[in-house]
């Protein structure tokens, strides 16, 4: 990507960054966001150059340019914000309610099932510190620790 002049981002090694000229002649900073080993994500006001510029590294996927539906499990939409200005939000309720998904998957298979009815998360007389039983295996661990 340096060929490009794309510089990485020190906070995250998947995202890169360079300035450009918009059409006017001010100065931005386009962004290139590596998701996956074949996909990408380019947020610039020139978005239908990625194709041409990265299709050595990628595979070509003409007709996914566009705008962006969902970026890490989560639901990205256009929005116009009072100022006239548009952004994109991000909305976490695909990743929830996957992610809830896969627990009921996981109590599943150790025939458990999701409390649908409970007013809150753990009973008010929850003393985990004192059930030996709680302790969680090293799989387990992972497991929720991947969660």
């Amino acid at each position: 990507m340096k060929h490009l002049h794309y510089e990485f981002c020190t906070a995250d090694h998947n995202v890169w960054i360079r300035i450009t000229k918009r059409d006017d002649g001010t100065d931005y900073y386009e962004y290139l966001l590596l998701l996956y080993a074949d996909d990408c994500l380019r947020v610039s006001d020139h978005a239908s150059e990625a194709l041409r510029e990265i299709d050595k590294y990628f595979s070509s996927k003409e007709n996914s340019i566009g705008l962006p539906k969902i970026y890490l499990g989560g639901k990205v939409s256009k929005v116009d914000l009072p100022s006239g200005v548009w952004a994109h939000s991000f909305s976490s309720c695909q990743y929830v309610k996957e992610t809830v998904k896969n627990v009921e998957q996981y109590l599943g298979k150790k025939n458990m099932k999701l409390n649908r009815k409970a007013s809150a998360p753990l009973s008010l007389r929850y003393r985990p510190e004192l059930d030996q039983s709680c302790e969680l295996n090293p799989k387990e661990a992972t497991y929720y620790q991947s969660l």
